[in-house]
């Protein structure tokens, strides 16, 4: 799935340089990909390793120490490269003590809209608060079986939104309550059962068939409400696919760069328009934007995300270690 999940990145990448496919955002179709992907990962991670209640707060320490190193890194690169090459834009007002210990906390970037936080000195970790958030309940959802409650409850949202009974882009694409069901799509493809395929495919087709009522003018368009359709539709048999494939050294290089690549687009933007003030984006820009995206998310991988990555897999065979102890106990006594 590296390769996908690369491509997921590129994808958001050339939306957030303007760049559209036959009238739709690539960026919001791959967002939706990386929801279902995030799902599928989450449930594996859990169920192997942190499948308790009292392993709940393990799991959320392991969260953040895969978030965190290359985010900081970029966050801090954002700040100085807005300071010393954007004074006076936007992004430059945003660089207060209350938007940037916001943005240091990710929680509060999935909730920009509110006023929580900045949206500007790294817009595209708004989505990195929207997974925290689902973190926080994912373990609960699987360890007391309350998927399908709150799979239900998720569309109950995310139906009146694409309606556009209520937002539709922050209750049907940007916050979790209009979002969750997603997710969980992407957790009934881990190991899956007849009824979790079905919910699968069952919302694979129902999206399918509101991106036809959005096209043909029965449902209005709206923002998002088109594209999150078609990345249900489309993402759900992607990444069923995807992960009957088997392990490849080069799918995982492409994986483990695509991080870097979401977080830094914005960053190498940001740094070329303060050398050279870009007015549009033809697509000579937009692949120099994606070489130097790519040659630094190789940098960061190495030099921030592999140090990171050891420590975090000592981690979770220490939390092995633990739980072995224990049932030794157990069954001791």
């Amino acid at each position: 799935m590296g390769a996908y999940r690369l491509l997921l990145a590129l994808l958001v990448a050339v939306s957030h340089m303007g760049k559209m496919f036959m009238g739709f955002n690539p960026g919001v179709v791959a967002v939706i990909s990386f929801l279902l992907i995030s799902g599928f990962v989450m449930t594996s991670l859990i169920e192997r390793n942190y499948q308790a209640p009292e392993k709940v707060g393990r799991f959320y320490l392991d969260r953040a120490l895969r978030l965190y190193p290359q985010f900081l890194f970029y966050f801090i690169l954002s700040c100085a490269v807005i300071y010393f090459l954007l004074p006076g834009t936007p992004q430059w007002a945003e660089l207060t003590f209350r938007n940037i210990a916001a943005s240091l906390a990710i929680v509060p970037l999935g909730f920009y809209m509110f006023g929580a936080s900045g949206s500007w000195i790294l817009p595209p970790a708004w989505s990195l608060g929207l997974e925290m958030c689902f973190y926080l309940v994912i373990p609960f959802l699987l360890i007391y079986r309350a998927r399908g409650v709150a799979f239900a409850l998720s569309v109950a949202v995310f139906i009146p939104a694409c309606l556009g009974f209520v937002n539709t882009d922050y209750y049907g694409y940007r916050l979790l309550p209009g979002v969750l069901f997603i997710f969980l799509c992407g957790s009934y493809l881990y190991k899956p059962q007849a009824k979790g395929l079905i919910i699968a495919a069952g919302t694979a087709a129902a999206a399918a068939l509101i991106f036809a009522a959005i096209m043909m003018g029965w449902i209005e368009r709206r923002p998002s409400n088109a594209e999150v359709a078609a990345g249900i539709a489309l993402g759900i048999p992607a990444v069923y696919g995807l992960t009957t494939l088997k392990f490849h050294r080069i799918d995982e290089f492409l994986g483990n760069i695509s991080y870097g690549v979401f977080l830094n687009h914005f960053l190498v933007i940001y740094f070329l328009h303060g050398l050279w003030p870009i007015t549009s984006f033809d697509w000579s820009k937009v692949a120099t934007v994606l070489v130097l995206s790519l040659l630094l998310s190789g940098v960061s991988y190495y030099c921030v995300e592999r140090p990171a990555l050891k420590f975090r897999h000592k981690f979770r065979a220490g939390s092995k270690d633990r739980v072995g102890a224990v049932r030794a106990s157990e069954a001791t006594a």
